[in-house]
């Protein structure tokens, strides 16, 4: 994963911040840093001469570094460096330390590497439940790529604030029937539902920052009003902690909504011998963590909390030539793809569906697991 040489620190601390960079001889950019007043969170943009500063800082800490590389077995970046460097002398000067971290990738995955991974194309069409009386129906809000505007949809059913567009050549890439696939999957198991995506992966990737991510979740606090959100991505850290802005994003919008149920992939593990220790934003309490059901690339740490069909989904997707990681493949509007993501989409439209009967979440979610299309997660 790349990690990119910014900062997010929150909005109340940035002044004082700003100042003790300046004294250590950090450069910033010519930009002013961007300030997200719904996270109460500021970026500040990348650092000029990180390398060249973290040089210095290292034989400043040269003992407590290794120290800590030696116990976390990591070497640590430029970028921790600087973090380090920050906390001690904050704690040595004022005694408080203000909340600050890294810009991480968010990113999606699918369970195996190379072609293993890929969706595979579903020549029949799918039997699709028809579009139902939305306005009996619970919104459910999506974060995930732009979306591909498959014929199946209509305004009636869905709507989003960026669609997925083939390049030059007419040919797309396959992270770009992620968004569609998901919303085909919630639609499938709540067809009397709305659903809002809002665009906060990059449809050539699969990633992007959690500062870009976390704006697009905390846009859910405006309206529309949504009864569940579905998170199919994740992001780890090396030291185990959530990140700030996506920690940040959660806290805003179940403080917006304290009814919301959000649901989240618990991670593809992929060639993984062993999972992360969390995968985030599933691994936060407040969230519903999903793996996918007999399913070896499924994370099966201790905070996933449920789990559901994961293995052969058909659903959704890109209508057109998709180029794969060993070449191009066409696809007539459906696939057949494997993964957490789309377990996660599932158990969303499950908790929509019975929302609209039973609108306290923990008593819908029971429901969910009373009908055994979703399974309690229990550790080996």
């Amino acid at each position: 994963m790349s990690e990119q040489s910014e900062l997010i620190v929150d909005a109340e601390h940035l002044a004082i911040v700003r100042t003790q960079l300046k004294e250590l001889g950090v450069r910033e950019n010519d930009s002013d840093p961007e300030v997200d007043g719904r996270l109460r969170l500021a970026l500040i943009g990348n650092i000029e001469n990180l390398p060249e500063y973290a040089e210095r800082a290292r034989r400043r800490y040269w003992n407590e570094i290794d120290t800590l590389e030696r116990r976390n077995e990591r070497d640590f970046t430029d970028l921790d460096v600087l973090l380090y460097d920050l906390r001690t002398r904050f704690g040595a000067e004022t005694g408080g330390i203000p909340m600050l971290g890294k810009n991480r990738d968010t990113f999606i995955g699918y369970p195996q590497h190379k072609s293993q991974g890929d969706p595979r194309p579903l020549s029949a069409p799918l039997e699709l439940s028809p579009v139902g009386n939305v306005q009996d129906g619970v919104r459910v809000g999506v974060v995930d790529t732009p979306l591909y505007m498959h014929p199946f949809f209509t305004k009636e059913l869905v709507e989003t604030d960026l669609e997925s567009k083939p390049a030059a050549d007419g040919s797309f890439g396959a992270w770009q029937g992620h968004s569609a696939f998901v919303t085909g999957v919630i639609h499938q198991h709540a067809p009397d539902s709305h659903i809002v995506v809002k665009a906060g992966l990059d449809g050539g990737t699969g990633r992007n920052t959690v500062w870009e991510t976390a704006k697009k979740i905390a846009d859910f606090v405006e309206k529309p009003r949504i009864g569940v959100l579905n998170l199919s991505f994740g992001t780890i850290t090396a030291d185990g902690q959530p990140p700030l802005a996506l920690r940040r994003a959660i806290d805003v919008v179940k403080k917006g909504n304290e009814n919301l149920v959000i649901v989240a992939a618990a991670g593809n593990r992929g060639p993984r011998r062993n999972p992360p220790l969390a995968v985030w934003p599933a691994a936060m309490t407040e969230v519903v963590a999903v793996g996918a059901t007999d399913a070896a690339f499924s994370t099966n740490r201790t905070w996933v909390d449920v789990t559901s069909d994961g293995i052969d989904v058909r659903g959704l997707y890109l209508e057109g030539r998709v180029r794969m990681s060993l070449g191009s493949v066409d696809f007539a509007g459906y696939a057949i793809i494997s993964g957490t993501s789309f377990a996660a989409a599932r158990v969303s439209g499950l908790i929509a569906n019975e929302l609209k009967s039973e609108p306290d979440p923990a008593k819908a979610m029971q429901r969910v697991l009373d009908g055994k299309l979703v399974m309690p997660y229990r550790p080996v």
